[in-house]
């Protein structure tokens, strides 16, 4: 106590700054977060002094650094001691609950983050799949890209009635059967066995 309070009545200034509470409440917490209760400890116990003495300057609208020695002077007394044993408790109770929560956060935080970057792998094939055939077939050689029916789909795709490639080229498969039904059966059947041939259809 005696260093405390002559490192107050000489350096107040600085150390009763207005941050001075925060600069203990964050350090208190960071130390709590890595386990070093000793050091939150004596932490705590300097933050109440602080704490403290600014509370005893407020309703005197002082300085805090003016009121150090009367603060010291009071500690004598066994219900200073008590009342500021007492915030001090409070405030390692505080910073226990705040670590356990900030834990608990930086936890989901980093799941969540784990979970981006497994789900992203996905979102990409998932983009790649939606690339239309008609796109995919011309960045193909002719080999990769030969149907099952021996035919080439690069050679058949313009062959096809304009409605018939705008399904391909969208990937609709509701625009596909509305447009089976709208044209003629024979037709359509005609045309759509050369796109199973080349590749275009998948049955199935």
């Amino acid at each position: 106590w005696e260093k405390s309070h002559s490192m107050l009545a000489d350096k107040g200034g600085i150390l009763l700054d207005d941050c001075a509470n925060n600069f203990f409440l964050l350090t208190a917490l960071e130390e709590e977060m890595k386990g070093n209760k000793e050091r939150v400890a004596k932490i705590g116990r300097q933050g109440q002094i602080i704490s403290q003495i600014h509370q005893l300057a407020k309703p005197m609208n002082r300085p805090p650094r003016d009121l150090v020695h009367r603060f010291f002077e009071r500690f004598d007394s066994g219900q200073a001691q008590a009342a500021f044993q007492e915030g001090v408790d409070h405030f390692l109770g505080h910073i226990r609950k705040r670590a356990i929560d900030k834990k608990r956060e930086e936890a989901e935080e980093a799941q969540r983050q784990a979970e981006e970057q497994a789900s992203a792998p996905a979102e990409e094939e998932q983009e790649m799949k939606a690339v239309s055939l008609v796109e995919a077939m011309h960045q193909m050689s002719k080999e990769e890209r030969m149907g099952p029916g021996g035919l080439d789909p690069v050679d058949v795709f313009p062959t096809l009635p304009e409605e018939l490639q705008e399904c391909f080229r969208s990937g609709e498969v509701e625009l596909l059967k509305k447009v089976a039904t709208e044209m003629d059966q024979e037709e359509f059947e005609k045309h759509f066995k050369r796109c199973i041939d080349c590749g275009l259809w998948k049955p199935g």
